[in-house]
């Protein structure tokens, strides 16, 4: 879910006015007309309730957006407790509340945008898509509208319409930016019109041959023609960027990658490209990255000349990842371009679309679109790297097929394909793993687990497990021997 900016504007009229002589403070302090008036009292915990909202303090916040809605229902303190409701994944309520706001408000962007995304993790796609298409007629432009109604295309099985979306707003982007650009070289500071070409702007189309936002599939494996030498160095690459992931990530991802790859190709260098190289074991190159690639996009400059990968087979490796066995499934992949699908991916928002956290590549300026391609408005409208993939390169061979059961994710093995946050959580904890050959609980009839039972270890082929989305590793290494042994490096 895509959520827009909590702050409505004002002209929804999503707040009661206070009325002339009514009184401020903190909601059910004081004496006087701020008791007395239902309006001022709504307003006093509208403002009360968004302060703790900021303060992450949803469930007080809640209490006092409800208090607002009763004391006089308004649009403003339905739409904060919808975005409040929606954070504590309580998703039905968050779809209710922002319902009414909307109602109450029809013209207010942001609570349709919010009220779409809850929708679309409800799964009732069509009535996402439609208050995001109500969204931008009022908003043509709005990030978070476009955004979600490509998500909800996606889920409705109409992946191509979803990028061509996206295609269109990118376009229309880049044709604005490069118009302002020729009004303002074509007047100088004197104000005397001159003549002549205007010069690019930076980040801007790129140069002739080169490919810009908006050209699609630029990189088509089939036009691929690999390296007929010798094979190429290998290098494993990760990218870790801001506070999410600490060093030890990358640390406990690079000691894994050492044990399990195959003995001819020990030799492997380990890059992992960031923006703080604080804490790496020794035998990690750190290498930079540039700024203005946020979360995932830091993945795009990997395929840069920049980046120095050219004349190696790259594995890059998502830092939040276990891997238990030996990589020489995908460290022998000598084709264009491997990575997942989301097929088969519990969490992922649809099918049939690419997910990058297991890839290999030959490096090359044949993949140089990827990250030559990015734009402001590619990096505007496209929700996630791996969406920009899916418009940038064609005919992807995909691990599953290449590799079955070779990387594996965590929660469609461990958590029965319930995603953390969907409701059915406490379902699934309590759910022993699953006895080993032999084992039986007193009074049972049969050693044989439920589906719904959780195995004690990765399937025997996987080499990695993978953890999008929600939890983590660490999330789960006191619950699996195998998350301590493989990923912490001992079971006890």
């Amino acid at each position: 879910m895509v959520a827009a900016a909590a702050a409505c504007e004002a002209g929804d009229a999503e707040a009661p006015a206070r009325r002339e002589g009514e009184a401020g403070g903190a909601p059910g302090g004081g004496e006087g007309e701020a008791k007395k008036s239902p309006f001022a009292m709504a307003l006093l915990h509208i403002k009360w309730a968004s302060f703790l909202q900021r303060a992450g303090q949803f469930d007080r916040a809640v209490e006092h957006f409800t208090k607002s809605s009763e004391f006089h229902p308004n649009a403003r303190a339905y739409f904060g407790l919808g975005t409040c409701l929606a954070a504590l994944r309580r998703r039905q309520e968050a779809a209710d509340a922002l319902a009414r706001a909307v109602e109450l408000s029809p013209k207010m962007v942001a609570a349709r945008v919010n009220l779409a995304g809850v929708l679309i993790s409800l799964q009732r796609f069509e009535e996402g898509a439609a208050h995001c298409r109500v969204a931008l007629q009022r908003e043509p432009h709005g990030r978070e509208a476009v955004m979600n109604l490509a998500n909800a295309l996606r889920n409705l099985g109409r992946r191509s319409e979803a990028i061509e979306l996206v295609w269109e707003h990118i376009r229309g982007a880049e044709a604005d930016a490069a118009a302002d650009v020729d009004a303002a070289a074509a007047v100088e500071p004197s104000g005397v019109q001159t003549s002549g070409a205007a010069p690019a702007a930076a980040g801007g189309p790129a140069a002739a041959g080169q490919p810009v936002g908006g050209q699609r599939a630029a990189v088509r494996c089939s036009d691929w023609r690999g390296c007929r030498d010798a094979p190429l160095p290998l290098a494993v690459v990760c990218v870790k960027w801001g506070r999410r992931y600490g060093a030890e990530y990358v640390n406990r991802l690079h000691a894994g990658v050492r044990r399990h790859l195959p003995a001819e190709r020990a030799e492997a260098s380990f890059l992992c490209f960031t923006d703080d190289p604080s804490g790496l074991d020794e035998g990690i190159r750190a290498m930079p990255l540039p700024e203005g690639l946020p979360l995932w996009w830091g993945k795009a400059h990997l395929f840069s000349e920049e980046a120095g990968l050219d004349g190696h087979r790259v594995l890059y490796l998502d830092l939040d990842q276990v891997i238990v066995g030996s990589l020489a499934p995908l460290v022998s992949y000598e084709g264009p371009f491997a990575l997942l699908s989301t097929d088969g991916i519990a969490c992922e928002l649809a099918g049939g679309g690419y997910n990058s956290s297991v890839v290999s590549w030959e490096a090359s300026p044949f993949f140089r679109a990827i990250s030559a391609g990015l734009s402001e408005a590619v990096l505007r409208f496209v929700h996630r790297f791996d969406h920009w993939l899916e418009m940038s390169v064609e005919g992807a061979d995909l691990w599953q097929l290449l590799q079955p059961g070779c990387v594996v994710d965590y929660t469609a093995v461990f958590r029965g394909g319930v995603c953390l946050g969907s409701g059915e959580d406490e379902e699934v904890e309590s759910q022993p793993p699953a006895r080993g050959e032999g084992e039986q609980e007193e009074g049972a009839e049969s050693a044989v687990a439920a589906p719904h039972c959780a195995p004690r270890e990765p399937p025997q082929s996987a080499a990695v497990v993978t953890f999008p989305r929600n939890p983590k590793p660490h999330d789960v290494a006191e619950r699996h021997d195998w998350v301590r042994l493989h990923w912490i490096g001992h079971a006890g």
